[in-house]
């Protein structure tokens, strides 16, 4: 999934479920950790900053996204 395709899944959980879906990932975050999932737990870190950016308001999920 590239990051375009991430962001509007991200902004789907925002719309759907507000600030549940964060919470989900940082529980994410702390479970693989302490299982030793160290990628699964960077894959949910990663959404959970995307998810916290959307939530305030910080950049338009559905316009262009560049990554550098």
């Amino acid at each position: 999934m590239g990051p375009e395709e991430t962001c509007r899944l991200a902004a789907e959980l925002v719309e759907k479920y507000g600030d549940l879906a964060a919470r989900v990932a940082a529980r994410a975050v702390v479970t693989y950790e302490s299982e030793g999932l160290q990628d699964r737990a960077q894959l949910w870190r990663a959404l959970g900053a995307i998810l916290d950016d959307i939530a305030a308001h910080r950049f338009d999920p559905h316009g262009h996204i560049s990554v550098h």
